[in-house]
């Protein structure tokens, strides 16, 4: 437990330091007569890989192209924000840009007359993990089982306005037609929390379950196994195509090589993490911030190794409104070829 919260404390000291470092001199800059003075970045919750990533970058474009910084947020008031100016890059996911069904599914309304993608990064995952003890105690060996319970469990979700609280939602009232107050009365104690409370409160027998999405390779679960044995749960394959017609989401099989607790695939729901831009930022500024990303990616991937995994075909994504800065430098990277 102690050595779990020592990690998480030296990752946010190095963060930290690392971005006093990239802002410790003056930087001088090409003045742009149409460019703001700076850029913020709306992140994700505070130790998560949105919140790692959203500072490199913004150590990368602070340096090449204006000062930049960073401002912790979550996948569905990032998109509120930038859309409204308070932001002017911002994590989420490309499901929530579908703002139809937000609205009529979780009574969330959202705007997007001004928002538009930057890119599309990466898968961004659900992990419905367990712990085995508990699992095999209760019957537990996928997600159908574990909504079935109806006995007391404490369980564990990112806090509201995440893509991870959102997204769990819509797997429960699409999936099963439950919601939060049909587990409660099931005996579920819900709690909302961030990434690292919920590794701490799993570590020391706080939870037994918890739920939140992130990317194929999530340290702080790789630390987690080094203190209890745990289960990643399947969600079954009809529950994911229901969703997948309804919401535009996608599936994703987690293979042994990258979890101890993953012995076989495990097949679970996903969408993609992208960033989001103001619809009215210049085209030239947004074509000069995709091209900064995409001649640093080997410094930013340090922090979080799935961002090495962009690329001009994995950038653009069909569905979503790209802002044409953005376009125009990927399809001419297409053209030359990398």
């Amino acid at each position: 437990m102690k050595k779990l919260r020592g990690l998480c404390l030296a990752v946010l000291l190095a963060l930290f330091f690392s971005v006093a470092v990239a802002n410790a001199g003056p930087v001088k800059h090409e003045h742009h007569e149409n460019w703001p003075s700076t850029l913020k970045i709306l992140t994700g919750i505070t130790g998560g890989q949105w919140d790692l990533l959203g500072n490199s970058i913004a150590q990368v474009l602070t340096a090449s192209v204006m000062p930049t910084s960073c401002r912790l947020g979550a996948g569905i008031s990032n998109i509120t924000k930038v859309n409204n100016g308070f932001g002017d890059i911002g994590f989420s996911l490309s499901c929530f840009l579908r703002t139809r069904q937000l609205k009529e599914n979780l009574n969330v309304d959202i705007s997007t007359d001004n928002t538009s993608v930057l890119s599309v990064l990466y898968p961004q995952i659900l992990y419905i993990i367990v712990k085995k003890d508990f699992a095999r105690k209760n019957g537990i060996t996928d997600l159908d089982s574990l909504v079935k319970k109806k006995s007391p469990m404490r369980f564990a979700v990112l806090k509201k306005g995440t893509g991870s609280h959102y997204l769990f939602q819509l797997l429960l009232k699409h999936g099963y037609d439950m919601d939060f107050s049909s587990l409660k009365k099931q005996g579920w104690q819900i709690n909302f929390n961030t990434y690292s409370e919920i590794a701490d409160k799993f570590v020391s027998n706080e939870l037994d379950c918890f739920a939140y999405t992130a990317g194929s390779e999530v340290p702080l679960i790789l630390s987690m196994e080094e203190y209890v044995d745990i289960m990643v749960l399947p969600i079954p394959k009809k529950i994911l195509e229901t969703l997948q017609t309804k919401l535009h989401t996608g599936m994703y099989t987690l293979h042994p090589g990258v979890y101890k607790s993953v012995s076989k695939p495990v097949l679970t729901l996903s969408d993609s993490t992208c960033l989001i831009v103001r619809k009215d930022m210049p085209e030239d500024l947004v074509y000069e911030i995709s091209r900064v990303m995409w001649e640093n990616r080997k410094y930013i991937s340090q922090d979080v190794k799935l961002f090495e995994y962009l690329t001009p075909e994995t950038a653009l994504k069909k569905g979503v409104d790209i802002h044409p800065g953005s376009m125009k430098f990927w399809n001419e990277l297409k053209v030359k070829g990398k």
